[in-house]
């Protein structure tokens, strides 16, 4: 059987008003180091800090072995916006393209810093020259890997999954795309994420193919290539 009871924590308070709870391991004059319950270990100069607080927090407590143990969230939310170019054989030359994604997940798969989540986005393309419109929904898992606990850190992820079409001109396919970037901690739950991705989503449709023997339009596959930078926050 198991109860929730409370447990005093230190929580520091930042002039940019992040917040960090944890266990202050050194204070001295200049600095204050502070680990956190999931294990990060922070280091802040004084002149960042505005308050330095107790606070007491819940946990779950063991009756028949009287050990208690923090009790943790590993569910968590990821908000992006993908804004870069993209380009398609026999299909279109290098055109503007965005995406806005939400993501829901375990960010703690296996107790390691990994993220295991489903997505689903609207990505559009406006195909040049004629400012035609091409959108798609696409639906993916998520796994993403951020190198340490500390307060910035680097991560890569993986997006694997189908995009849908949501126009009539082309039809959607499989696609797969890869990040890289850093990852900064805002508060003791939330994460603003930066980087670049590159991506392939396969789409069908009417396309256009030159040669020495002419113009040819056919009905075909191909390739949708996707380049640029996102800008994330995780909650």
């Amino acid at each position: 059987m198991s109860s929730q009871e409370l447990i005093q924590k230190d929580k520091i308070t930042l002039n940019t008003g992040e917040v960090f709870i944890g266990e202050i391991l050194v204070r001295n004059n200049e600095l204050i180091m502070l680990k956190t319950i999931d294990g990060g270990r922070y280091q802040f100069q004084l002149s960042e800090i505005k308050i330095v607080e107790k606070e007491l927090i819940p946990v779950k407590s063991n009756i028949n072995t009287k050990e208690s143990i923090p009790s943790t969230v590993n569910f968590s939310g990821v908000f992006e916006f993908l804004g870069g170019v993209s380009t398609a054989k026999n299909c279109f030359n290098t055109s503007p393209n965005a995406q806005l994604s939400l993501i829901f997940g375990n960010k703690n798969l296996f107790n390691k810093n990994l993220f295991l989540g489903l997505g689903v986005g609207i990505n559009n393309t406006i195909v040049s020259p004629n400012s035609s419109s091409m959108a798609f929904l696409p639906v993916f898992i998520r796994l993403q890997s951020t190198v340490n606990k500390a307060r910035t850190s680097p991560f890569f992820g993986m997006d694997a999954g189908y995009a849908f079409a949501l126009t009539q001109s082309y039809d959607g396919g499989f696609l797969v795309k890869v990040t890289a970037g850093i990852s900064h901690k805002i508060s003791y739950k939330s994460y603003l994420t930066l980087g670049i991705y590159a991506g392939v989503n396969s789409i069908s449709g009417n396309l256009i193919e030159s040669n020495d023997l002419g113009i040819f339009r056919y009905y075909g596959n191909t390739n949708m290539n996707t380049f640029g930078v996102k800008i994330g926050l995780q909650f």
